[in-house]
């Protein structure tokens, strides 16, 4: 007899098998299309590094060649050529993939060849009328060098390209032509270097249709010299204006399996597009490797299913599951929790070491979260949490897990990735980050710090692989940040001296083991000392000195920067106390971290220590860099004014490294621009740095604000600057930094240190 109970469990089943086929069956179909879309996506990203890649490779090469021509222009190439072939030895020494150097006069006549040993004789290119032709072409091409397409090397004797730069005289006329020879083989080539599938074919491909350089290859002859018949070069040739796409379809000289899918981008700066391809059968694999185990576990698990007793557990089992949802995910975004984390973690090492396979380790932290949370609340900080949650969460694969780990930390577990293709995801979440994100009305930009660790390479407990993914995402960090890193050993002994480095710091603020420098600043037109910068430096115990660059970013990041700010700042205005006791009339400049800046009680404590020394504040110069100030244009106005009511100086420092726009400078209660030392270097020989210095001391005379040249290191210098208006100049042809036994001296011998 077949009980009510009985029918009804007997019902469900069936309803649930053919739900369950007709899902299995629905899913396999996404999946595909899924898994088809993800693969061009991922080969769009792969052409678009290549692209990237390719043209960084030819600028590399095509600018290093103009150095290369000054050094020959210096030499008498043309009455004893072989005196420069050491130089163009040494030059394929540092650029192994170049077989080949030539130089040319300008008529096209051969005067050495790196691959002809001295005294050889030397291939006459005048008598092949299409080379010639080329040849004299790029010769009278006006661009800093010319990419010409692969041909027959006459002295390499094999396929290869010519990178070449033309050198000229001041009235423009060629001298000689330098050309260097890349071959296209199989070993020599930069394709071969590039991380891309097994079975891909990448190449770079000219705008006209024939090929720049392929990878692999089988018949150099059946590619080079002729117009491409793949569907790459279809798409170009039809559609001239297009930057990248992705193609499917056959080449005739590609051997074996001729149904391919693949993506192409073009270079930024040149006629030439980047691409890939894999086989056809590459996406049935992926989706057979991912979704195959999800099936057949449908299956296994299947039989098990029909035996639970639904109506009898239900009431049980729900209860359960709200249970552990609420011990395992993390109440605000949703995501598996940290102790989640831990479990899901010895699963996957268990599994992983079982099938000795590996799985990928990502640790994401937000950068400058901690801003976001104090100057806009924790509410809005909470908000931008689940949108990253949220924006991460749609890149990943099945099977991949994002958990929060903690604050504004993420970890990211990826089942049976590499270092390929843990790239490929990391990557699609660094280009997600450069969307800004709308939280409650604001418009939020915030970047990522990641570290990778890869299982077992990297660890093979869950304390190690935490401990290396979190220290590579540290190294992200001190890199500059919204990038990755994956883990190598060097980092830890990197952790372990930068530890040992904060330690000593920290003893070196309890004993005051530190000085300070003083350089002086001179009015440029009189010569004379009108103020000094303090600048700070580390004693060591065997009387070394540490330069800043050594220690202050250690102490900025720690904290230590607000303690040994405020021992520079009470040094300097006793120091200037004195001085001026003593009767010389001086001002002090003392430059500001970023965490002092943003210290509340920075207007406070200055004044404090002016009161403390009884100084007038006109005589204290505080400096920041542009950076700085523009990190919260807003509140940095607040402090500017605030500091400037009082009377304190303040200085722009760096000006022109930054990115402040000049509504926010004329704002900026500034009384002095420092024009950064970079543009001091080339201001005599440079005429862009001329140019930007004197655009400088122009918007700053237009602004009714004073200029100072750092680092001035010659004469010269010092008078192109002073001839362009600037009113003060530093640097260690006028004073290196002296202690302040060394500045009484000077100042007591006169303040005029500049005599023109």
């Amino acid at each position: 007899m077949v009980t009510p109970f009985s029918r009804l469990l007997r019902n469900a089943l069936l309803t649930f098998l053919l739900v369950g086929s007709l899902s299995l069956i629905a899913y396999g179909v996404y999946s595909w299309h899924r898994e088809g879309r993800d693969v061009r996506d991922n080969l769009l990203i792969l052409s678009g590094f290549l692209a990237s890649a390719s043209q960084s490779f030819f600028d590399e090469m095509g600018n290093s060649l103009e150095p290369l021509g000054d050094l020959i222009e210096r030499s008498d190439v043309t009455s004893h050529v072989e005196i420069i072939r050491p130089y163009l030895n040494g030059f394929q020494k540092r650029h192994p993939q170049v077989r080949a150097i030539a130089v040319f006069s300008p008529d096209g006549a051969m005067l050495i060849n790196t691959a002809i040993e001295p005294g050889g004789t030397m291939p006459d290119f005048r008598l092949d009328p299409p080379y010639i032709q080329q040849l004299l072409k790029d010769m009278a091409s006006r661009e800093l060098y010319t990419l010409g397409p692969p041909e027959i090397g006459k002295a390499i004797h094999r396929w290869r390209f010519p990178v070449r730069h033309v050198v000229r005289d001041k009235n423009g006329k060629a001298k000689f032509l330098v050309q260097l020879a890349i071959p296209l083989e199989r070993e020599g080539t930069f394709l071969h270097q590039m991380p891309v599938p097994p079975n891909s074919y990448i190449g770079l491909l000219r705008s006209d249709g024939y090929q720049q350089a392929r990878f692999p290859i089988d018949d150099a002859n059946k590619v080079y010299g002729v117009i491409s018949p793949g569907p790459v070069a279809r798409m170009i040739l039809d559609n001239p204006d297009i930057k990248d796409g992705t193609f499917s379809g056959s080449s005739s000289w590609i051997l074996g399996e001729q149904s391919r899918v693949g993506a192409f981008a073009k270079l930024p700066d040149l006629p030439m597009y980047a691409y890939i391809s894999v086989p056809a059968s590459y996406v049935i694999q992926r989706w057979w490797q991912h979704n195959t185990p999800i099936m057949i576990s449908f299956i296994v698990f299947f039989g098990l299913f029909v035996l639970i007793a639904y109506r009898v557990t239900k009431h049980e089992s729900l209860h359960s599951r709200e249970l552990i949802e609420q011990a395992s995910l993390d109440t605000l975004t949703g995501l598996p929790n940290r102790a989640c984390l831990q479990s899901i973690l010895n699963s996957s090492i268990s599994g992983a070491s079982a099938g000795n396979k590996k799985f990928a380790l990502i640790f994401l932290d937000l950068d400058r979260f901690k801003g976001i949370n104090d100057t806009f609340g924790h509410a809005i900080g909470d908000g931008l949490l689940i949108k990253v949650a949220q924006t991460i969460q749609p890149l990943l694969r099945v099977g991949d897990v994002l958990g929060r780990f903690g604050g504004d930390e993420f970890l990211l577990i990826l089942a049976g990735s590499d270092e390929t293709g843990v790239m490929l995801i990391t990557q699609r979440i660094l280009d997600a980050f450069s969307n800004p994100f709308e939280i409650e009305g604001r418009i939020l930009r915030t970047t990522p710090s990641i570290g990778i660790a890869i299982y077992p390479d990297h660890g093979r407990d869950i304390e190690t692989l935490l401990k290396h993914a979190d220290t590579a995402m540290y190294e992200t960090k001190r890199m500059g940040r919204n990038a990755y890193t994956f883990y190598v050993e060097q980092m830890g002994r990197r952790v372990r001296d930068r530890l040992e480095m904060e330690h000593q710091l920290r003893d070196a603020l309890k004993y005051e083991a530190f000085s300070l420098l003083y350089q002086p600043i001179v009015e440029m037109k009189s010569g004379n000392i009108v103020a000094v910068e303090a600048l700070v430096r580390w004693v060591m115990p065997n009387g070394e000195l540490r330069l800043p660059d050594e220690f202050i970013q250690i102490a900025e990041d720690s904290g230590m920067i607000i303690q040994l700010g405020e021992w520079v700042l009470r040094t300097a205005c006793r120091q200037l106390k004195h001085w001026l006791t003593v009767g010389h009339d001086l001002r002090i400049a003392v430059n500001l971290s970023t965490r002092q800046f943003q210290d509340p009680r920075l207007t406070e404590k200055v004044m404090g220590m002016l009161q403390e020394f009884d100084l007038d504040p006109v005589r204290l110069e505080l400096e920041i860099t542009e950076s700085v100030a523009m990190q919260n244009p807003e509140k940095s106005l607040q402090i500017l004014c605030a500091l400037t009511e009082k009377g304190v100086r303040i200085v722009i420092d760096d000006f022109g490294t930054g990115y402040s726009s000049l509504g926010y400078l004329k704002r900026i209660p500034a009384d002095t621009i420092k024009i950064d030392k970079t543009f001091v270097d080339g201001v005599v020989n440079d005429s862009e740095d001329a140019t930007i210095v004197r655009s400088v001391v122009a918007l700053a005379n237009a602004l009714e604000k004073e200029t100072v040249a750092e680092g001035i290191e010659t004469k010269e210098q010092y008078e192109v600057i002073f001839a362009m208006g600037c009113n003060f100049g530093q640097g260690y042809w006028i004073s290196k930094p002296a202690t302040e036994e060394e500045l009484l001296l000077i100042l007591d011998r006169g303040t005029q240190l500049v005599k023109l």
